[in-house]
């Protein structure tokens, strides 16, 4: 009897063992036909969702694009945890940690299972993302042509994960999550969270990004499997950061639009990381625009301040958005970057946007003159295709703030240079032609803001000027 006894234990299923909370589908393969779910929108905090560390997660059955089932209880009972990382082709954080996700895979091989769990499109090009409840494409995925629309069935989903694992390479095996997206439910609303589970199907580990820092999922495996693979790596926190804009500090489209703005931020260091505060320190924008920072994660519009980590030599970029409404109107936000650390270490930017007259720069900057350089500090040069004979600038409410009519004998002489003084001797406008009048340097003394300039009452066209600070 005793013998027997104990033959039933060794032959009792792993899964059973482990005790998983019912299952969560699917009970059988979706036709390719099937409608996708509409969710509401989660604009909560990712950390709170799913499940926490101590948890049971629930058993699910999902499917590989070729249609082969993988459920979670049965992949526990080979005695190995499993990794579940939440994705979309959409959401650029994911795209730019598929270098590590493809090491983890690698490093741990034979010791973990590792899943691309693929969910809703998290910055989809026209429809609603998920994670905001309005039109969040991205710049990223404009500049590199990923617009993919949410996709209406569950047969369109799997045609962008074709399309995905054709343009990049992915170790892991994707599981596309059901037609009502029972796992992005169930596991946590999130673009790029993940979630370590025991053998046991208990949660070891639970990040709301995956490998964003300080957390770091090598430690995570690294502890859970008892093992050291050389990734789980403390360093100091002396590092020096750079900014630098990637070119203009304004954006002008139509109203309506999503607004960005580029740069870079550089740890200069080898050896240590930069603990890196970003503040928005000043917030000028009409009632009806929201704005937001995008770093290492695009944080919601809420967000005013945060912290991130630039590990050695990390060049991360940085994005400022502005969401317009359908008012032509304009704003501007000073956004402060500051070494937690060592504070003097800090840069500061103003960021630019306008929707006026958004509909004829276009035209008119490409036919009739420029402005450079842009944002100007204070002095700036125009440029034209032809003579003209008066410069007007208005400020963003249609004011002129500066006018100058230009005599004829300007428009013929070559090389001529005209300075006005004010009452106080002050110098308030200089010009040059060392064209001509085709090219002529401008010192206004105009206040830091946005301004709209015209040559010859608008026969050369509009251009938007600039000044910073």
């Amino acid at each position: 009897m005793r013998k027997w006894f104990l033959a039933m234990i060794c032959f009792l299923p792993m899964a059973l063992m482990a005790q998983l909370l019912p299952s969560i589908g699917l009970s059988a393969l979706p036709a390719d036909a099937e409608a996708i779910c509409n969710p509401i929108p989660y604009t909560g905090d990712y950390d709170t969702t799913g499940y926490a560390v101590g948890d049971t997660v629930p058993d699910f059955t999902l499917y590989t694009v070729a249609g082969n089932p993988v459920t979670l209880s049965t992949v526990l009972q080979g005695g190995m945890p499993v990794l579940l990382v939440s994705a979309s082709y959409t959401c650029p954080v994911f795209r730019g940690k598929i270098p590590v996700l493809n090491a983890v895979d690698s490093i741990y091989q034979g010791q973990l299972k590792v899943y691309v769990m693929y969910t809703l499109e998290a910055h989809p090009d026209i429809d609603l993302s998920p994670y905001s409840g309005t039109v969040w494409t991205t710049s990223a995925n404009q500049q590199a042509g990923i617009l993919h629309r949410q996709p209406t069935t569950y047969g369109e989903r799997k045609a962008i994960i074709d399309s995905m694992t054709q343009a990049m390479y992915l170790r892991p095996e994707v599981l596309v999550d059901g037609p009502c997206n029972p796992w992005w439910t169930h596991y946590g609303p999130a673009p790029n969270n993940a979630t370590l589970i025991a053998p046991d199907g208990t949660v070891y580990a639970k990040h709301d990004w995956f490998q964003r820092s300080p957390l770091n999922i090598y430690c995570a495996i690294d502890s859970l499997l008892n093992t050291n693979s050389g990734q789980c790596v403390t360093l100091g926190n002396a590092g020096v950061f750079d900014f630098a804009l990637d070119g203009d500090s304004m954006e002008h489209r139509s109203p309506g639009d999503v607004l960005a703005i580029h740069g870079t931020l550089t740890n200069t260091s080898a050896t240590d990381n930069v603990v890196l505060d970003m503040a928005k320190l000043n917030v000028n924008v009409p009632s009806g625009w929201t704005t937001a920072l995008c770093a290492d994660i695009c944080y919601p519009t809420t967000t005013t301040q945060t912290q991130i980590i630039l590990p050695p030599n990390a060049i991360q970029t940085f994005t400022f958005y502005f969401y317009t409404d359908l008012i032509p109107a304009s704003g501007d936000v000073l956004v402060g970057f500051r070494n937690n650390p060592f504070p003097n270490n800090r840069e500061q930017q103003r960021f630019y946007g306008s929707t006026l007259l958004a509909g004829t720069i276009a035209a008119d900057a490409q036919a009739a003159f420029s402005v450079y350089p842009q944002p100007a500090t204070r002095i700036f040069t125009l440029r034209a295709a032809d003579s003209f004979s008066s410069i007007i600038i208005s400020d963003q409410a249609g004011r002129r703030v500066f006018e100058q009519q230009l005599p004829q004998v300007f428009r013929a002489f070559e090389g001529w240079r005209e300075t006005i003084l004010d009452q106080a001797g002050r110098r308030v406008f200089q010009q040059q032609f060392p064209q001509g009048l085709r090219e002529v340097q401008l010192d206004t003394h105009l206040a830091a803001g946005l301004y709209y300039l015209q040559l010859d009452n608008g026969a050369l066209g509009r251009q938007v000027l600039l000044i910073g600070e």
